[in-house]
């Protein structure tokens, strides 16, 4: 590929040591194009990855697509398959055009998009060259960040998907779905109204989003209390605090960079313009990071992060023997191409502990999975500590878990995620012990908890957390906030007997549980389903989706529940003992509006 036609094609950027950068820096599994390479030969390449990664759900193999500035619109539609990223290296997505990207189908002879995990996109801008649609129908594990589309965007492929979440793009024709279960959009721009999402939905949820024309939700939001359209549309007016997540660039001098962009308060809209990055601060790969490649121990690992280095992991699977301890404040540890961490055999604690007390953290694009048995897979804070500040301690930004799946034989995390440190944002997490795959049964692949909180001043957008075979969620700090909640329960259990709660007086666990001596906690924007199908002849109940405390300043909004079990199980309640639900009721949506009900 014509590399060196670079320094020629983009004026602005005199692109200098490229071979080295791509070749020896980040591995043969991060492909980087420029605006001089051949468009037939770039398309040709991507089609052969997606060929043998389209269906490879359970696969080792990972790619990071990257796109200096340019045009590559002759390359046509590029299609994304299971654990490929695809980003473009400008400054803002206005640098890098393509003419379209789609996910297919994962599987084969249908529309389905409930399986299309994995993958992501960001950083670039969609030119509307044809009446085509831009279609990322995806479902959990499948980010959008960053993207600027002309074209109208299409959230399914014509069938179901059980998506998903977009931060920090431009919409500037319609998006739409009709076969969506939920989506989360954050700090992003609409400029068509939502006559094109369908009321058939379970729980879609807009968060700073500014609208070029409201007369459409506005009509359909209010329905979530109109029972004569049920609906499923809710829109929180600005983010309260938010980070954006890091990404590689490479700037005027041809340097590979990764900026990290400031936190926002009470934030609207996207966090950059045509020709600004937005605030944060750059930092120099080669100088700042240590760029990790499969086969690294962590021995040397925690080595560099010793001697003040970042970590960023280019494509492959990690197997750590002991876990990377991070203890300095403003480390980033960053990944691309799905890069995954695995807790290895001798390592009984997890793949990430984030030290108590460090300020500045950021980690980031990253998969952990669970190919042994450890107690967590990330840890942040090692004690739970009550001092209090305004300040984020850490960012985790779209962090992907898995337990089972992958391997045919026993694996377990006690907890996918443990949150003991205050302060600290959650940006986009699935958390999901595997319901299919390798190894996969109620006694083989074993998860008490998806997410426990423990840390104060805790926020969280966009949490789904789904099968864990306890509480999924547990939240004990105070001052907790989660915008957007998604989850559904374990599908095996084989009798009510192992799925009792509250030492065996209460059946089924609620997937949501904020403890009982929590003062303060707020909730919106909550789905959670019940998913009882892989129990033999078992009627299995929940007594409650959600469990709170009757505090005065525990307050939920907009919870819903759909049902989807066999043999008469699903929830008596949604909340507590309040609104019945799905028990018997099948393919039936019932919600809570807020909570307690009598607020104003």
């Amino acid at each position: 590929m014509e590399r060196l036609a670079l320094a020629l094609a983009v004026a602005l950027i005199p692109f200098v040591g490229l071979f080295a950068a791509e070749n020896q820096l980040l591995g043969p599994n991060v492909h980087i194009y420029g605006p001089g390479d051949d468009p037939s030969a770039i398309s040709a390449e991507l089609d052969s990855i997606h060929s043998a990664l389209q269906y490879s759900q359970f696969s080792a193999e990972r790619h990071a697509v990257f796109f200096l500035s340019g045009d590559y619109t002759r390359v046509g539609t590029i299609k994304v398959p299971y654990y490929m990223a695809i980003a473009g290296l400008g400054r803002t997505p206005y640098y890098v055009k393509l003419s379209n990207i789609e996910t297919t189908n994962p599987i084969r002879g249908s529309k389905n998009a409930t399986l299309t995990f994995w993958r992501s996109v960001e950083n670039v801008y969609i030119v509307k060259n044809d009446s085509a649609m831009m279609y990322w129908g995806v479902s959990q594990a499948a980010p959008m960040r960053r993207v600027v589309s002309e074209r109208p965007v299409s959230l399914d492929i014509g069938g179901y998907a059980s998506g998903g979440f977009s931060a920090d793009c431009l919409f500037l024709d319609s998006v739409c779905t009709r076969h969506q279960q939920q989506w989360y959009m954050r700090n992003s721009f609409m400029a068509k109204s939502a006559n094109s999402m369908s009321r058939c939905g379970w729980n879609y949820a807009f968060q700073g989003v500014e609208l070029a024309d409201t007369t459409g939700y506005a009509r359909l939001e209010t329905s979530w209390v109109n029972d004569s359209m049920p609906c499923n549309i809710t829109f929180e007016g600005s983010t309260p605090i938010i980070r954006e997540k890091p990404f590689l660039f490479v700037d005027e001098e041809g340097r590979y960079k990764v900026f990290v962009p400031s936190i926002r308060r009470n934030a609207t809209g996207v966090s950059y313009s045509k020709e600004c990055m937005g605030a944060g601060k750059e930092m120099d790969l080669e100088r700042d990071f240590f760029v990790a490649r499969p086969g690294v121990a962590a021995k040397e690992l925690n080595k560099q992060l010793e001697s003040d280095k970042s970590l960023f992991f280019t494509p492959g699977v990690y197997e750590l023997e002991q876990p990377l301890v991070v203890k300095r404040n403003g480390t980033v540890v960053m990944g691309i191409g799905m890069a995954t961490l695995v807790p290895g055999e001798s390592n009984t604690e997890s793949a990430i502990v984030v030290s108590d007390n460090v300020k500045d953290v950021v980690i980031c694009s990253l998969m952990f999975d669970a190919l042994y048995s450890s107690r967590t897979l990330l840890k942040v804070g090692e004690t739970i500590n009550k001092k209090r500040s305004s300040d984020a301690s850490v960012v985790l930004s779209d962090i992907f878990c898995r337990v089972g799946g992958m391997v045919d034989r026993d694996v377990n995390a006690d907890i996918m995620i443990e949150i003991n440190s205050n302060n600290v944002l959650g940006d986009h997490f699935w958390l999901w012990r595997a319901d299919h795959g390798a190894g996969v049964g109620w006694f083989k692949n074993t998860c008490k908890n998806g997410l426990v909180v423990n840390g104060d001043n805790v926020t969280i957008y966009g949490l789904f957390n789904e099968h864990a075979q306890q509480y999924q969620t547990v939240w004990n700090g105070e001052y907790g906030r989660c915008y957007f909640y998604q989850s559904e329960t374990p599908y095996d259990m084989p009798s009510q007997d192992v799925y009792m709660s509250h030492d065996g007086t209460m059946k089924g666990y609620a997937s949501y549980k904020v403890s009982d001596n929590v003062k303060h906690h707020f909730a919106t924007m909550m789905g959670v389903y019940d998913v009882f199908i892989k129990t033999g002849d078992s009627t299995i109940e929940g007594f409650h989706s959600i469990e709170v405390p009757e505090n005065d300043d525990v307050n939920l909004y907009r919870v819903c529940n759909f049902g989807l079990s066999n043999n008469g199980s699903g929830f008596r309640y949604v909340i507590n003992n309040t609104q019945s639900s799905t028990l018997g009721r099948r393919i039936t949506r019932w919600y809570v509006d807020r909570y307690p009900c009598n607020q104003k």
